[in-house]
């Protein structure tokens, strides 16, 4: 944070992000991630760390943020299964030890049956997961100075 907090600052723009200091970010990974929050519960942490203020109620009480409506329901319902196994031990983000397969594979489980489960956390790692999967497989390319044209390889 302070690096992004001194170049703001050079441009004359002062940064107000206290959800990214490093404290309050060590302090929220430190829960584990099962007890970070439940279905229709937003911002647990932020409302137990602050329940007399300094965080506007409004902030705390703002549940549009993060579209996990039916449709997201029924495609995270439909493809529990393979998003198990894209998340499973064999995962790349569970062996950068990123990851743990078996809070993931019991909120899939209840996902599978149709029960509503925290997806907050879920779709950020599918994503990272599939991007660490494609660096495995994306061919290397490069950009090279050819007389007076660009080229890539």
């Amino acid at each position: 944070m302070a690096g992004w907090r001194a170049l703001a600052i050079g441009f004359g723009v002062e940064v107000a992000a206290p959800y990214l200091d490093n404290e309050v970010l060590r302090a929220c990974l430190a829960v584990p991630p099962e007890e970070r929050g439940a279905p229709g519960v937003y911002k647990p942490l932020l409302a137990a760390a602050f329940p007399n203020g300094p965080v506007p109620p409004f902030v705390l009480g703002r549940v549009t943020k993060g579209g996990f409506n039916g449709v997201s329901y029924a495609g995270l319902f439909g493809h529990a299964d393979t998003i198990a196994e894209l998340l499973g031990p064999a995962s790349r983000l569970a062996s950068l030890g990123l990851l743990i397969p078996g809070p993931v594979e019991a909120m899939l489980r209840l996902a599978g049956e149709g029960q509503r489960v925290p997806q907050g956390s879920l779709h950020p790692a599918v994503a990272t997961e599939v991007w660490l999967r494609q660096l495995d497989v994306r061919p290397v390319a490069w950009w090279e100075e050819v007389a007076d044209r660009v080229a890539t390889a």
